[in-house]
């Protein structure tokens, strides 16, 4: 666990992010500071009802160079574009050779969470072949924290946001407890380490 150099290895190719109570503001503050050509695709998890997630997405797509926006099944993930989980949906990534493709399924909750977190990441880890970079920002609770060990057991690259700058230090406790976080990074600090990791290309 550290917040010094980085970490070396071989080339991340994805970004994912677990977020709750919180969250919103979270994603906004990271969203809004990474550049519209920011070399890796990012998928998002955020708790939040039905009706919501599509809104969300349209507001950080307004607030970013990103690309933002709701996910589609069968939607190829792209370098600089960030997928937001469906409410209601459980969101999974797989392999088709090298790019990601988003997996929309079942609405059965994964402990209360439909999304969750650690239907995402234990996804990404199941079907990794480069690293990802796992991110779990604020929120109630301890999902995410479990698939965040599966990715960091398989060479992935994990951030916890720190307890400082947490609205809710649940989630990425839970995953600081399991010894599975790489950094732990105030909120601000987080878009410049991603801009740093998704270099070490």
């Amino acid at each position: 666990m550290s917040s010094g150099g980085v970490k070396r290895g071989k080339a991340p190719d994805l970004v994912v992010m677990g977020a709750s109570t919180g969250g919103p503001t979270a994603l906004s503050t990271i969203l809004s500071k990474l550049p519209g050509d920011f070399p890796l695709p990012i998928a998002v998890v955020q708790h939040m009802p039905k009706t919501f997630t599509g809104p969300f997405a349209k507001r950080l797509d307004q607030e970013s160079a990103l690309k933002v926006e709701e996910a589609q099944d069968g939607q190829v993930l792209r370098p600089g574009r960030v997928v937001i989980a469906p409410g209601g949906r459980q969101m999974r990534l797989q392999r088709n050779g090298r790019q990601w493709v988003v997996s929309l399924g079942e609405e059965t909750p994964w402990r209360n969470h439909v999304p969750s977190v650690d239907v995402l990441f234990f996804s990404v880890a199941r079907h990794t072949c480069s690293p990802v970079i796992a991110v779990l920002l604020t929120g109630m609770g301890k999902d995410g924290a479990e698939g965040m060990e599966e990715i960091h057991k398989r060479g992935g690259i994990t951030i916890a946001q720190s307890k400082d700058s947490c609205v809710v230090y649940g989630m990425p406790k839970a995953a600081v407890e399991r010894g599975c976080v790489d950094y732990v990074l105030d909120i601000e600090e987080i878009p410049s380490w991603l801009m740093k990791l998704s270099m070490n290309r």
